[in-house]
């Protein structure tokens, strides 16, 4: 109805996950101008495997993201999985009405790490691989499916705080 909508996208130098905001063309609905672009959040990547790039709102009408891990093929080096601290292995919640400080989206206040230290406040939950299937079925719950690291893989409900276990298990 106004017009925009969002997008997930990989840029190099430096190495990041971008989401951004877009607007359709006044003159033609079916279009966009780069012009229009604004971006919500620039997440660090590292390598080239397990980006994600899920993106869905939720009946809350928050945005929620779904970050990969990061982490090379042989699993999480890095162990972000299960760091606060980074925002990759992670189902990322924020509201792309409002702004937080600086940011150019909003924190919703009921995130379950809001005020927690070393944590991030976006962070909905954590401890995933690479979540390549993120959907909200009819009574509001989010599922998602993740990758397994070789013979497993995953699909969960999501529950707010949530640690779904990569890379510790």
């Amino acid at each position: 109805e106004n017009g925009k909508f969002y997008i997930f996208y990989t840029q190099q130098d430096p190495k990041r996950a971008v989401i951004s905001e877009m607007q359709v063309s006044k003159a033609d609905a079916n279009k966009a101008g780069t012009s229009t672009e604004r971006v919500l959040l620039e997440v660090r990547l590292t390598w080239w495997w397990h980006h994600s790039g899920n993106i869905a709102f939720g009946p809350d009408g928050m945005l929620y993201i779904a970050l990969g891990d990061g982490g090379g093929k042989d699993g999480d080096p890095l162990r972000w999985g299960q760091n606060l601290f980074v925002m990759n292995g992670k189902v990322l919640r924020i509201d792309v009405n409002g702004k937080t400080g600086a940011r150019n989206y909003g924190i919703p206040a009921d995130n379950p790490f809001v005020g927690k230290d070393a944590a991030h406040a976006e962070v909905w939950a954590y401890g995933f691989r690479n979540p390549w299937g993120m959907s909200f079925d009819e009574a509001g719950n989010l599922w998602l499916a993740d990758v397994g690291q070789e013979l497993w893989e995953e699909i969960n409900t999501i529950e707010k705080g949530g640690n779904y276990g990569w890379s510790m298990r």
